[in-house]
Formats: C-alpha cells, structure tokens, sequence
C-alpha cells in the first residue's frame, strides 16, 4: 500500500525533472525575481516544494512547483486553495506572494514556514508554560479572526489541526503561521451555511458530522480542542474506534481529569469551555476569544505544562509516523454504502469507494470531504 504513495511521488518527481531537465526552464519572470535553489522542502502528489530567495531582498521563500499533467482531471482541487491565497495576507498565515505559469506547471511562491508543526516543535521544547500556551492561541486567533472578518469574502478554514500549525522560524519567538487551505469555503454572505462533511477526525465539529449546516463557529471548536491538547497533551474526545469517536464529539462532553489539568488555570478551562460547545451560536466567535481574560490578561506562570503533556505529546508524533490501516465505516450514514470512509493512524482522514483496492498515503497531507459540487460521490482531497 505504501507503495502505491511511493509511486505517485516519483512520478510528480519525474515529471518535475523531465520539465527541469534544460537550463532556465524555470519561467523567466520567476528566476529575474527570485534564485531557485537546490533545497527540496517536500514532494506531494501533484507538487515538488522548493525553496527560493529573493534576489532583491536575500529573503527566502517556498516556491510550491504544481505539475499540471499530475494533477489532470483534478484541477478543482487547486481552485480552492489558489482562490483564499490570493485573499489574505496576515502575519500568522502562510500567504501567497506571486505565482508563474508554464505549459507544464504553475509556480507558488508563499511565505516560507521553516520553523515546524506545532506539537513536533513543543515537544523539542525544554519547556512550556501556560503562558506561553496562551501565546501561540492567541495567533492561531489572530489568524482565524482575520479569515473571518474579511469583508468581502469571509473564509472559513475548516481543517485546523496541529499539523496546519507552522511556525514561521526555528526561532522561540517565532510566528505562529496557518496554512493549508485545500478544504477552506469562502462565504459570500454573511449568513451563508455549508453543508459538505471534511475535516480531521478528533478536531472536527459536531455539527460538521451531522451535517445540518455550519459556518465559522467549526474553526472555533478546532481551536478549542487544540487548546485542550496543548495543556495537556491528550485530546477531549475519544473512542475505541471511528465511530466511538464521533459518538464523543456528538455528545461534547470530556473532563479536566485532575492528573493532568491540576496545574492549569480556572481562567484556561473557561476559555476551553467557551469553545467546546455544542451549540455553534453560543461558541465564542474570533474576536470574543481574543478577549477573554485568558488571553488578554496573561499572568506570570512558572509551572512546566511539558512535564506532564510530553509523554502525550511524543507518542502522538510516534503515531503520526506509521501510517495503520484502521478498518473502514460508515460515517454519519450507516445506512448509506456509498459513503465509506477509511482511517490512516487516527489523525488523518481519507475516503474512498466502496472496493477501492489498496491505497495508503500519509495522514498529514490528506484530510477528507465529501464535496458541496459532488453529492454522488467521494474524492480524495490533496492538501
């Protein structure tokens, strides 16, 4: 299975060498800005991800190479994404900075996040406090805050999770930036209501499961479990299995078990629970977190939250690693056989047909979503 992963990169690979096998085959106006270095930062299943530097400036930047012949039959998994890019622009989101066009590809340049995902970066810490924890919130609200209130196109992310949590440098103080936009919906009015079941199990909301409509209030629930996690090192719901988890998330209820919460505020648990609602209207929008005291008024905190969280933490980026073929369910329609979804280690969510044969892919770069345009049917969503 892993294999057939293997495959669809070395065949993005080959395609990307083939297309830059001869000098300057880069687009002109990109290599007249910006120098191309050798440095891969990643390879997916329709791009290679490089870095770039900016001649003027000397600063470095990620030039995500898109091949077109990869992603043929696909493209609308692009629009999404290239659409919200080209919208914002905000310190604590990776944005879109200038993007090239070839017959063969299409050349990103973005914000380079050099610094790591979250959690692999907390867990390298020497320490944390709750202090600090209110830090990083705080930006992931800053962003969050800022996609919502765009006053033309409000943008709903819908797939907040550690691993779309970036830091900007490797420096301590360094910006926390969100990234990925694959699964975002940009909401023309104010009170418009999507439908389409995607996320990532365990930081999904509960009204994304029943899908009855939901807007913005979805982001703040990720938030609030991610905060939940980062104090303590373990997630507020859970199960057995897929369905067990869901059946928690449907019930909101969870616990500050005393072991691990004992050290952390009252003021942190309210702001948790202004967020872990399972009414979405009463859920705490953007700006009113920002506002919470917890937030607003940090105090001094010398207790070491990565004391306890870490062996959490660590044996979640262990899990994160091997990639577990979990059996497959029915989510939310257990009387409907054509919506069959598959689990890959318990953070990452794909989907697939009812026989689909073997496919196995990272947890990290897929997320699932059973799309608004394609009621019949299920697609996998490269992110």
């Amino acid at each position: 299975m892993e294999d057939t992963r293997q495959g669809i990169v070395q065949k993005v690979t080959r395609l990307f060498n083939k297309a830059h096998s001869e000098k300057r085959t880069f687009p002109p106006g990109l290599t007249k800005r910006y120098r191309v270095t050798r440095k891969v930062l990643g390879v997916g299943s329709f791009a290679v991800v490089k870095e770039c530097v900016e001649k003027s400036t000397n600063t470095p930047f990620a030039l995500k190479v898109i091949m077109k012949k990869a992603v043929n039959g696909k493209e609308h998994m692009l629009t999404t994404e290239l659409n919200v890019l080209k919208w914002v622009h905000h310190p604590n989101i990776v944005s879109m900075h200038e993007i090239f066009e070839t017959t063969e590809a299409l050349y990103i340049v973005t914000d380079l996040a050099s610094g790591g995902e979250l959690f692999t970066q907390l867990v390298a810490k020497g320490n944390y406090t709750e202090k600090d924890a209110s830090k990083l919130v705080e930006q992931m609200l800053n962003g969050v805050a800022y996609l919502h209130s765009l006053d033309d196109n409000q943008i709903v992310h819908r797939d907040l999770k550690p691993e779309n949590l970036l830091f900007q440098t490797p420096q301590p103080d360094a910006n926390l930036m969100i990234t990925d936009f694959g699964l975002s919906k940009m909401l023309s009015h104010q009170d418009d209501v999507l439908t389409t079941a995607c996320g990532t199990p365990g930081y999904v909301a509960p009204e994304v499961l029943t899908r009855k409509g939901y807007g913005k209030p979805v982001d703040m629930w990720s938030i609030g479990v991610i905060t939940y996690v980062i104090l303590c090192g373990y997630s507020p719901f859970w199960g057995e299995d897929q369905a067990a988890l869901f059946e928690s998330i449907l019930s909101g209820e969870y616990q500050f078990d005393e072991e691990y919460w004992s050290d952390v505020s009252k003021e942190a648990k309210d702001f948790i629970r202004g967020l872990l609602i399972l009414d979405p209207s009463k859920r705490m929008p953007a700006q009113g977190a920002l506002q919470h005291p917890w937030i607003k008024n940090r105090n001094p905190d010398h207790v070491d939250l990565l004391e306890k969280s870490r062996p959490h933490l660590t044996s979640r980026q262990r899990f994160k690693k091997s990639v577990t073929m979990l059996k497959a369910i029915d989510w939310a329609h257990p009387g409907d056989r054509h919506r069959k979804y598959e689990i890959l280690d318990g953070l990452g969510l794909i989907t697939k047909e009812e026989d689909p044969g073997n496919f196995a892919v990272k947890p990290s770069e897929l997320a699932v979503s059973h799309t608004d345009d394609h009621q019949d049917g299920m697609q996998v969503i490269d992110i």
